[in-house]
């Protein structure tokens, strides 16, 4: 890299750097409440935006999907994704904001009751910070470490302790709204970046038809958009039986760290109010399926034409032309540096990995510091200042990223086979909770702890024990599949064999949150005069459209690259016209699911909802 390259690399930390320390003082000035929910005072655009940053955790990563599989290994994350983000803004986007509390850990003490409740309390919070937020740091901090090392010249040390580490300083200091700052300028630089690229590279390797003529020639099954049913290939190990696990696993990731809770959840319960919340995951679903992935899918499909993978070498004759890759992990890096690229503009593709993980890495630490202050150190020190309050998290927040530096470095050996199980097989025990938590009364605080407890245990024990991580031994999607039926089984029997929650606990908590399912019986109990929960049957027919929506809007986004124009129009159509729908139903107040939010009032009291108020985005 020439000196404007890394003239460029550090303008856009400085920038990071200056945004995050630029709100300091705000992100602190009322403790916890500030530091970790900005005061409750996010715009709907702002929660899409940093929640959409947050997920694109590195370039490379798409990019080495693309080159491994082709086009049908979109479907890995995009089965989960349009179950899980049109469900989690029309049902549970509302909830976390409901119940006006500060970390996701906080739910268990208001769901259950006695001293198991605090118990599991807390070992949400030690594993939610110690082993969710280490192990998904430590998985990214890795990643990128690989990715842009052909790049920068540097050892994987080297660059946790740089990039990693300036990361961690405005995360520091900045909380929340430094995060949040942070994140929306990242994304303006990912977008612009990935796009110059995607033109530059497509020109310099002879035009699209050029491109997809190769590719066909060569891999001709890469070109796939829909995976097939059995494996079209000796390298592919995507079939149409994963996807459809990842699509059931989907409706259920409202309750992953990695989906619907964790980060996610935290911008729900920073939102101004319940519709700014629905609003932001709403647009979300554009900006993280289609808008950001756009330009990364073209890049890929460039690389696609160039790229050998090694695995794929020790099976099939190497085609002419092509080189072999040893560790598709650094296909971006590759590709970056095949290309004639003008001064600058290598600085700036390696700013825009730079901000991907950056973006991501500070919501991590963010939502893991959350859970150390919240939920472990003010009930042991009650009466702390708040300044002490913010130092303490400031420190937890260097513990965490110093123990997820040391694991990245586990990481970055094997990052393929890593990847599954990070991205799904890793929570699938917490999966059924967050359906368990707010639609079945029964569910107790025994399944819960079992769910935290036991599940990352077995999902190893399973996960690599039976040699599912690469789809060789065994397809994934049967390794999948077996952890989810036993996440139900565990759950529900641990439930039924155990003491039901007292309806003085479970009316406390009905009162906040109003849940939809069935809650009939403990709303009796609670004798309440404030609006019921949401009927059931609206809050279907959303979801259906939603997802519809959803699935219009990816088929279209693969059909555009291999110029299947009937697909892109049908799936635009699709999305545009389910997703104005869905828009009218939710927000118009005197359509099907309109109404809006309930919040407490200064009259009621702080655990039930006053007079129905309507407020607007």
């Amino acid at each position: 890299m020439s000196t404007v390259d890394w003239t460029v690399v550090a303008v856009v930390i400085g920038m990071a750097i200056v945004a995050g320390m630029a709100v300091t003082r705000l992100s602190s000035r009322h403790g916890a409440i500030s530091y970790f929910t900005s005061d409750r005072n996010l715009p709907w655009w702002a929660i899409a935006i940093s929640n959409t940053a947050t997920y694109q955790s590195g370039n490379g990563g798409f990019v080495m999907l693309l080159v491994v599989y082709g086009l049908a290994a979109n479907w890995l994350w995009w089965a989960s994704w349009i179950m899980w983000m049109p469900l989690v803004a029309i049902v549970w986007a509302p909830l976390w904001r409901r119940m006006r509390i500060i970390t996701t850990a906080e739910l268990i003490t208001l769901r259950y009751g006695g001293r198991p409740a605090t118990v599991g309390h807390r070992a949400y919070a030690v594993v939610g910070w110690f082993v969710f937020s280490v192990l998904l740091i430590g998985y990214i901090t890795g990643f990128f470490a690989k990715t842009i090392a052909p790049i920068v010249q540097m050892s994987e040390l080297q660059i946790l302790l740089i990039f990693g580490g300036t990361t961690a300083l405005y995360t520091m200091f900045g909380g929340l709204m430094g995060v949040v700052v942070t994140e929306v300028l990242h994304f303006a630089i990912m977008v612009a970046g990935c796009t110059a690229f995607m033109f530059i590279a497509v020109a310099q390797h002879g035009g699209w038809a050029e491109i997809l003529g190769r590719i066909s020639a060569v891999r001709p099954e890469a070109l796939t958009q829909i995976p097939p049913v059995i494996a079209a290939a000796p390298d592919n190990s995507i079939v149409l039986l994963t996807v459809l696990v990842l699509l059931l696993q989907g409706i259920f990731f409202a309750g992953s760290p990695t989906a619907g809770e964790g980060s996610t959840a935290q911008r729900f319960m920073a939102a101004r109010n319940e519709r700014h919340a629905m609003a932001g995951q709403l647009f979300n679903c554009f900006l993280a399926l289609c808008f950001r992935i756009l330009p990364l899918i073209g890049v890929g499909l460039v690389a696609l034409s160039v790229f050998w993978p090694a695995s794929l070498a020790r099976q099939v004759p190497t085609p002419p032309g092509m080189t072999v890759i040893d560790d598709p992990v650094t296909a971006w890096a590759e590709l970056i540096k095949r290309c004639q690229l003008p001064p600058g503009l290598v600085g700036l593709l390696v700013a825009v990995e730079v901000a991907a993980y950056t973006s991501t890495l500070s919501a991590l630490i963010n939502w893991g510091s959350s859970f150390v202050i919240n939920d472990l150190y003010r009930p042991l020190v009650p009466r702390t200042t708040v300044r002490r309050e913010i130092w303490v998290s400031r420190f937890t927040t260097l513990v965490l990223f110093v123990a997820a530096s040391a694991v990245a470095i586990l990481f970055v050996k094997q990052m393929v086979g890593w990847f599954m199980f990070i991205n799904s097989a890793m929570v699938i025990f917490l999966l059924p909770l967050s359906f368990f938590r707010f639609f079945w009364w029964r569910f107790n605080v025994w399944g819960e702890l079992a769910a935290i407890v036991l599940g990352l245990p077995l999902s190893i024990i399973v996960w690599f024990g039976l040699d599912f991580q690469n789809g060789a031994t065994h397809p994934m999607w049967q390794g999948l599949g077996l952890l989810f039926a036993l996440s139900f089984v565990v759950l529900i029997g641990v439930t039924l064999l155990t003491p039901a929650e007292s309806d003085e606990t479970l009316a406390r908590f009905y009162a906040r949150c109003r849940p939809p399912g069935f809650w009939g019986r403990i709303r009796a109990h609670a004798g309440m005069t404030a609006p019921a929960a949401p009927p059931i049957a609206p809050l279907i027919a959303n979801s259906i459209l939603g997802i519809l929506a959803c699935l219009g809007l990816v088929l279209a986004t693969n059909a555009v690259f291999v110029g299947d124009w009937p697909r892109v129009l049908a799936g635009l159509a699709a999305a545009i016209g389910l997703g104005a729908w869905l828009v009218w139903r939710i927000f118009e107040p005197s359509g099907p699911a309109g109404g809006g939010e309930c919040e407490p009032t200064a009259a009621a009291d702080p655990g039930t909802c006053g007079e129905r108020q309507h407020p607007t985005i």
